[in-house]
Formats: C-alpha cells, sequence, structure tokens
C-alpha cells in the first residue's frame, strides 16, 4: 500500500517564519530519497510544518552530502541545513519533541551509532556515538531486513521536554535482552538502563508510551531461550532516576494479561492499558485469547481497575467473532488507537489480518513432492483484511463496532506464514509496516477526530491506489477518499492541516521531489 512507496524522511513539526501560504513544494537535484524513517510528528494535535533529509549531492567516492530542509505547515520554506558525511551513513529513525529534532544514524564506516540533536533553526545542538558491537547485531539486522524504509518507529521514541528514548535489542551469543537510552535534548547528557539477573537473560522489550514520568514498556520473558511462550510484563522506568518503579506481571491475576497499547490520561496520574487476556495456562504465543482487556494503572504501578471483554460474549455482540478471538472474514484483530473523547467515550482503532490458502505455494509444493524435493514455498498467506472501529463507554465495556470494507493485502507468504503463531505476525506486520492503517488526527478532546488509511481498488470506473479517511464530528462518523495516480517513482501521504493531507512524490529519473497539499472529500 501507499507506506511501502515512498521511502524519504519526512516529519510534521515546526513553526513557520514565512505566512504566505502556498499548496505546493518543488525540490531539484535530489540523489536519492531512501533513508530510513517516515512519520507524522504533531505538537499539541496540531500540525506545525514538516521537514526532509535527502542525499543533495555526491562530493567524492566515499562522501555524500546531505540536506535537512525544514518548511512550516503550508510548505514554506523556513531553514536548509547541509552537511557532509560519509556514504555509508544511513538514517536510521528520528524523533520530534517540541523544541528540537533528534536523529539516530548508523555510520558504516566508524561502526557508530550517533545520535544527533539538532535545535529549531537547524543547530546542531548534541551528538552522542556509541560504538555498535556484536551485541547490536540484532538491531542492525532488524534494520536490514524487517525494518524496511516505509516501516514505524521501532526503537526511538520523544520524552517531550525531557529529550528523547531509545529501546535497543541485545543479543550475546544464545542469551537476548534489551537496553532503554535516555537522550537529554536540554544539555549533553546521556544514560543507560539495563536490566540485571537471571529472569532477564532471555527478554523482549516493546516501547508501549510515556506519561510525564514514566517510559512504559511489554516485557516477555523466558527462563530460557526456548521455554515455552514467556511471560509478560508491563515495567515503568522512570526517565529521570534511571529506575525501575514497577514490574506488572499476571501472577495473582486469574487471567494472563499481554499489554499493546498504553494511554496516558493526562492530570490524573494514571494511565489506561489495553490488549488480549488468555487462560492462565495458555502458551501466549499460540493459543488463541480470551478477548480484550483495558487495565487503570497509576504511575506507581498500582491497578486501579480491570475491565475484561469477551471474544465469545461482549464482543459478539457487535462483531460476528467466535471464542478464539476471529471475526467473520477479518480474522484476527490488531490495535492501532486509542482514542478518548470528552464525553466519557473511548473508541479503539483495529484492522484484521488472517492466514489464507496460497494457490501458488500449494502447487510449488505439490511440484516439489511430485519431483522428490522440498522446497520453501510454503502452503498459506497471510492478508490484511478490514478497518474496525470500535466504541467502549467509560466504563471500558463495548457498545458497538463498525467494519470498514478494503481489498486484502498479502502481507506474508512462505514457510512464515505456515507456522508463525498469528501474535508474531501481527509483531511483523506492524515491524515492516505493512498494515494499511496509516494515522489519526484532529482534536479528538473536541470530539471530532479523522482516521486515516490506504486501500488498493480494483472497479470498472478506477483501478489504483487511494487514501481514505474516517471522520467522526462528535455523532456520526462520514467517509471521504482520494484517488492516486501518478507517474512517481514513489509516493507517500501523511497528515496536514484540519481537511488537508500532504502527498510526497519522488520522481527518481528527474532527482526531484514534489510535496502538495490536498483536501479530503
Amino acid at each position: 500500500m501507499i507506506k511501502k512507496l515512498l521511502t524519504v524522511a519526512l516529519f510534521v513539526g515546526i513553526s513557520a517564519t514565512n505566512t504566505n501560504a502556498q499548496s505546493k513544494l518543488t525540490v531539484d537535484k535530489v540523489y536519492s530519497a531512501y533513508l530510513r524513517n517516515s512519520g507524522a510528528i504533531i505538537e499539541q494535535g496540531q500540525i506545525k510544518g514538516y521537514f526532509y533529509l535527502i542525499q543533495s549531492d555526491k562530493i567524492d567516492r566515499k562522501t555524500n552530502e546531505y540536506t535537512l530542509q525544514i518548511v512550516d505547515e503550508n510548505l514554506n520554506k523556513v531553514q536548509d541545513i547541509k552537511f557532509e558525511d560519509t556514504k555509508k551513513l544511513s538514517l536510521l529513525e528520528s524523533a520530534y519533541n517540541g523544541g528540537s529534532l533528534a536523529f539516530l544514524f548508523k555510520n558504516e564506516e566508524e561502526k557508530l551509532l550517533q545520535m544527533k540533536v539538532y535545535d529549531l533553526d537547524g543547530k546542531l545542538k548534541f551528538t552522542y556515538s556509541r560504538p555498535y558491537t556484536k551485541k547490536t547485531d540484532a538491531l542492525m539486522a532488524q534494520y536490514e531486513t524487517l525494518h524496511t524504509d516505509e516501516g514505524m518507529n521501532q526503537t526511538v521514541f520523544n520524552l517531550g521536554d525531557k529529550g528523547y528514548i531509545s529501546v535497543l535489542p541485545l543479543r550475546d551469543g544464545r542469551e537476548q535482552t534489551y537496553e532503554v537510552d535516555m537522550y537529554s535534548s536540554e544539555k549533553k547528557k546521556q544514560w543507560t538502563y539495563v536490566p540485571d539477573g537471571d529472569d532477564q537473560k532471555f527478554a523482549q522489550a516493546e516501547y508501549l508510551g510515556a506519561t510525564d514520568s514514566l517510559v512504559i514498556l511489554e516485557v516477555i520473558r523466558k527462563n530460557r531461550r526456548m521455554s515455552g511462550s514467556g511471560t509478560a510484563h508491563l515495567v515503568g522506568i522512570n526517565p529521570m532516576t534511571k529506575k525501575k518503579v514497577f514490574d506488572i506481571d499476571d501472577e495473582k491475576d486469574k487471567w494472563t494479561f499481554v499489554p499493546s497499547s498504553v494511554l496516558p490520561v493526562p492530570g490524573s496520574g494514571k494511565f489506561v492499558a489495553m490488549g488480549n487476556y488468555f487462560d492462565k495456562d495458555a502458551n501466549i504465543a499460540k493459543d488463541a485469547s480470551k478477548g480484550l482487556a483495558i487495565y487503570e494503572i497509576d504511575n506507581k504501578g498500582n491497578i486501579l481497575n480491570k475491565t475484561y471483554n469477551s471474544w465469545a460474549v461482549d464482543i459478539a455482540k457487535h462483531l460476528p467473532t467466535n471464542t478464539k478471538g476471529k471475526i467473520d472474514n477479518i480474522g484476527y484483530l490488531y490495535i492501532h488507537k486509542m482514542i478518548p473523547t470528552p464525553d466519557g467515550k473511548f473508541f479503539i482503532v483495529g484492522e484484521g489480518y488472517k492466514k489464507q490458502a496460497s494457490a501458488g505455494g500449494i502447487a510449488l509444493t505439490a511440484l516439489g513432492a511430485m519431483s522428490g524435493s522440498y522446497g520453501n514455498a510454503g502452503v498459506t498467506k497471510v492478508v490484511v483484511t478490514d478497518l474496525v472501529v470500535m466504541e467502549f463507554d467509560g466504563g471500558y465495556k463495548m457498545k458497538d463496532a463498525r467494519i470498514y470494507d478494503k481489498t486484502n493485502n498479502t502481507v506474508i507468504g512462505g514457510p512464515m506464514s505456515d507456522y508463525v503463531s498469528q501474535h508474531l505476525l501481527a509483531m511483523y506486520i506492524k515491524m515492516t509496516g505493512s498494515f494499511d492503517y496509516e494515522f489519526t488526527t484532529g482534536n479528538p478532546e473536541e470530539n471530532n477526530f479523522v482516521i486515516c488509511y490506504s486501500d488498493w481498488v480494483r472497479s470498472s470506473d478506477y483501478k489504483g491506489e487511494t487514501f481514505n479517511s474516517i471522520r467522526y464530528n462528535g455523532t456520526k462518523f462520514t467517509q471521504d477518499k482520494i484517488e492516486l495516480k501518478s507517474k512517481a517513482s514513489r509516493m507517500r501521504v501523511l497528515p496536514a492541516k484540519s481537511g488537508s493531507v500532504m502527498i510526497i512524490e519522488y520522481f527518481k529519473k528527474d532527482k526531484r521531489l514534489e510535496c502538495r497539499l490536498e483536501k479530503l472529500g
């Protein structure tokens, strides 16, 4: 889909000094627009501007010139930042915290990971460098394989005016764990948190979110590398004291809770965690969940409230769902976004994915068996299906659900789709940026928001990419879409000011990048 088309680093977030509005920007002499990272940065729910990083020249056989160009929300140029560096420089990820920009680079020539922090005038404030070793090979492999140019941020996130956080996987022989790095954007200061203890030797961590005083992670731990499915933990780390505040597991619970999303509740000293819940003796990597759980937790790790919505009873009232959590024609549901509104409601945006028989894979497997050879074709494939928007009341019980049809999109084939569990498949699809959900904009605190997703249409009137929006105005949902046809080599759509989207096109032959604002509907 659209996120698979553009490999350009572009972000939202800078106020303009030029107030003359325009709707199109052209950049010439773009030698490449492939540096890894893409996304949207919004300050307090509002679009403030854009920036993109490109290779703007070739200095010599070993050196390139790079340009970081900053524009405002109307595409007026604000700042150009040019620098020279090795041609073996890769931008892994970027982040914005309202007052600065941060970039995580891999310098292959010097074997360094470099975090560079810029102020909003384009001045380099700090450079944090660390060598990458065998322990970070897992991170390098992730970016070279699973984390594609179109993927979402996986390791670098903003912490408001405190700076930035990164969550890196570490591997040392058969042991696998993680570390959390904090980078200040106010003064040159960096620290690292590494979990200790024998129970941390086989641990995988995923960043879920942050509050004013916490970084919140989902951590899956095993006693040994291949021992069972592991145990799920919700871990809170204070980025200023460098200490773990809480480690919530399910030892005393009736169910096993596996969190997948958190939402801070501003001014309340608490946050909401949502995820699947399982039978106590279930294998969380393979077995079906019982439903969706929502926990209210304070910043000290005390669980204030637990609410369960079972597939078989609660959710089945609104969606055609079986006891194993599969929805008819949709499959399993991956949760993208939690959206609270001022009237006490919660809206949850999910997207379906499921395994299907692969006709081509079955045929190749059969031919291989007949000839006495056995290949790796695989007999199934994984497809991303429809979008689902669920409504929950103030007590976190499900009240309604809407299904938005879209064309099934094949994202995985081969042996992986045959043997990997549905939960690991969802993590893979997210990591590679293969879901069709794009982003949510608007002002939920004013009871309006817009959910955006991509699709591929095959009809008698139109065949090709479309960009779709689902708008909620406090009482009802309406839909819009834009048909995308272009001669560009690559294209991407990002959020823009109210009622619009930002479309970026890269014309490789002409070495030209074009950005334009286009109104939805």
